[in-house]
């Protein structure tokens, strides 16, 4: 399957995901009862994916307008993997976009990507 889409739901954000193109949207709010069950099929697929690519251009958008410490926790290792791909030779840029008046994800989006060594990062407004 290279596509994987799910709705959004009062607490769990939009995955738009299409393997194919390389291009991935998390999109919405997350706080879902249990992070691990909703995002440990999604973190899967992709690690699995990310894993067999060699030289691609990789776009992964980042677009929450709230989300939890547990979501923050899976957001983190996420970080880490989408660098790790482009450390092994991928093009991988992420994009956080926020709200214009939302301080808050526009600080944890900074802080987010100060960590990356290896993926361009790219903070825009919606």
């Amino acid at each position: 399957m290279s596509i994987l889409q799910l709705s959004a739901t009062d607490r769990s954000p939009e995955v738009a995901f299409d393997f194919g193109a390389n291009t991935f949207v998390l999109k919405g709010e997350s706080y879902p009862e249990d992070v691990k069950e909703f995002y440990g099929p999604v973190i899967g697929r992709l690690e699995e994916h990310f894993n067999a690519l060699e030289g691609a251009t990789v776009s992964f958008t980042f677009e929450f307008i709230y989300f939890n410490s547990s979501t923050a926790k899976i957001l983190m290792n996420l970080f880490e993997l989408l660098d790790a791909t482009a450390e092994r030779g991928n093009t991988v840029t992420i994009t956080w976009a926020y709200e214009s008046d939302d301080d808050n994800m526009e600080e944890l989006g900074e802080e987010f990507g100060e960590d990356l060594e290896h993926a361009t990062f790219k903070l825009t407004t919606i």
